[in-house]
């Protein structure tokens, strides 16, 4: 295979880290090469707490990634998340010469003046975002350049947040070894994942639900209109299942993955799963239905607050794709059909299957995989991602017996998740 355009994303939560490794085929659509999903450590709320913890992780994941290629990945694209995520909005203006028709340069120019914001201290721009342009007074124009004009008027949405989100995040990738190309915002990644360019024309709204955060990004004219953080995730449903039945964190949170549902009205009524006793004790039974229950209520706050960043957002009526949810938590069964209901919105999960070949789409046909998968969208636009030759080193071929190559690679995957699955929302 051809190494010099491989590129690698690693997607650092709470509960998990996952990592991606692709190329760009002939045909214009992304390889996966390699995937992984391993148990998260030193993570809280999606913000590096523990860095040694946090390592040993990442290392966890890129070698599960890379552990059938011929490559040593050195260089990825990662997220960066955590509630103290904002945004600031900044309207800006340029005098263009007389008769003189509007440059890239120009655009350059304000897009830089609008990075350079003055902030709050330790914070950073992580992204601009352009929303609109205006040219002698006419508005709505996406695309000012070629047009002659006297004055361009320009509106950006700054994404903003603690610069030692991304200082921890450098420092634990490089003690792991590895290079941080540039870190992305979640909801950004997410959504370039999971939205197709009619749903952002249209209006949609990306919820991405991690373990410890969920965030929330409103697109409406094929722009990012508006993104809101929520301070909690997955992780209060687990612990309130681990409150309501005195259980350990991670028998709640297996109950959650294996059993949970969002609407206990539609949980059955004859059904129980047991719980093994600790050190002697009794075993317990717990039916579906409160199981359900416990988990609905905390869902319900979840989805209310959604719905509140919708509002606030000002484009409540102008979403006509409505809502698409994705991350680890839209795997929980039923919780499409709360978020209509709460929301009256349509609402789909939203999977990193865009761009993928068919045969390829089974191994990533997970929501959980679409912050990564749009990381490594990003990273393929960016030549400095790209694992060159130069940092490449070849390994040997192991010796396999008795099975076919590929028929061994989907065993051990199959294992691997199998293994992670109670380490997901």
């Amino acid at each position: 295979m051809s190494e010099r355009n491989i590129v690698a994303a690693l997607d650092i939560g709470t509960n998990t880290v996952i990592c991606l490794v692709g190329k760009e085929s002939n045909d214009s659509k992304i390889q996966i090469l390699g995937h992984s999903i391993v148990t998260s450590a030193g993570v809280r709320r999606g913000v590096v707490l523990n860095i040694e913890e946090t390592v040993e992780a990442i290392k966890n994941a890129i070698e599960k990634a890379t552990y059938n290629l011929d490559v040593k990945i050195k260089k990825l694209y990662v997220n960066v998340a955590g509630q103290q995520i904002r945004t600031v909005e900044r309207e800006l203006s340029k005098t263009i010469a007389e008769g003189k028709i509007i440059s890239k340069l120009d655009i350059k120019t304000l897009f830089e003046e609008a990075r350079a914001i003055h902030l709050e201290e330790g914070e950073k721009v992580y992204h601009v975002i352009n929303q609109s342009y205006m040219v002698d007074g006419e508005a709505g124009i996406h695309n000012p350049i070629g047009i002659a004009g006297e004055e361009l008027k320009a509106e950006y949405r700054l994404i903003i947040g603690p610069v030692n989100y991304e200082e921890k995040l450098w420092a634990s990738l490089k003690k792991a070894g590895y290079e941080m190309v540039k870190c992305v915002v979640n909801s950004v990644a997410a959504s370039e994942a999971v939205l197709t360019e009619d749903e952002k024309e249209a209006g949609v709204v990306v919820v991405d639900m991690g373990g410890g955060t969920t965030s929330i990004s409103i697109f409406h004219d094929s722009v990012m209109r508006h993104l809101g953080m929520i301070p909690f995730g997955g992780n209060v449903v687990t612990n309130d299942i681990k409150e309501g039945y005195s259980l350990l964190l991670r028998q709640a949170e297996s109950l959650k993955v294996q059993y949970g549902q969002a609407m206990g009205e539609h949980a059955p009524e004859n059904k129980v799963v047991t719980i093994p006793g600790i050190n002697g004790w009794e075993p317990k039974e717990i039916s579906f239905k409160s199981l359900a229950y416990i988990i609905q209520a905390r869902m319900e706050e979840i989805v209310e607050s959604i719905f509140f960043q919708i509002e606030k957002s000002g484009f409540a009526d102008k979403l006509g794709a409505g809502i698409v949810i994705t991350g680890g938590g839209a795997k929980l069964e039923g919780l499409r059909q709360l978020v209509l209901f709460k929301t009256g919105f349509d609402v789909r999960v939203g999977k990193a299957i865009n761009g993928i070949p068919s045969k390829e789409e089974k191994a990533i046909d997970n929501p959980q995989f679409a912050c990564a998968f749009g990381l490594l969208k990003m990273a393929l636009r960016n030549s400095d991602a790209q694992n060159d030759e130069s940092i490449v080193k070849k390994r040997k071929k192991k010796v396999r017996s008795g099975k076919n190559y590929g028929e061994s690679l989907v065993q051990k995957l199959t294992l691997f998740f199998n293994e992670e699955q109670d380490a997901e929302f």
